[in-house]
């Protein structure tokens, strides 16, 4: 039998994180609204995301909600929730908002 060593960390981590969510609804059909964990959620980054997320989509930027803005070095990532989606979406932008690319990081059946 083969096992594979898990931090400690991680696995506090993940419980951390697993109480870190509401679901709104009932049924199959609830949403996941994560809490907003930091970063400025108005930035030209942020705008920009939460528009072609929107696009995307087919919604309109007001079904958008950016809950996560990480600057870096290579770029500012944005995180946002989709009405009606299970897991939020995910977007990579320039600081002046030249999006590289959005992706939805749930199950793409879920769609």
């Amino acid at each position: 039998m083969s096992y594979r060593f898990i931090a400690p960390a991680t696995i506090l981590a993940s419980m951390l994180l697993a109480g870190c969510v509401e679901s709104t609804g009932t049924g199959s059909t609830d949403t996941v609204t994560p809490p907003v964990t930091g970063g400025d959620l108005n930035s030209t980054a942020a705008r920009a995301c939460r528009a072609a997320i929107a696009r995307e989509t087919g919604l309109s930027e007001s079904d958008v909600a950016v809950f996560d803005v990480v600057e870096a070095e290579a770029g500012v990532g944005v995180r946002a929730t989709v009405a009606g989606a299970d897991a939020p979406w995910s977007c990579q932008s320039s600081p002046s908002g030249k999006v590289a690319g959005v992706m939805y990081t749930g199950s793409e059946g879920t769609l």
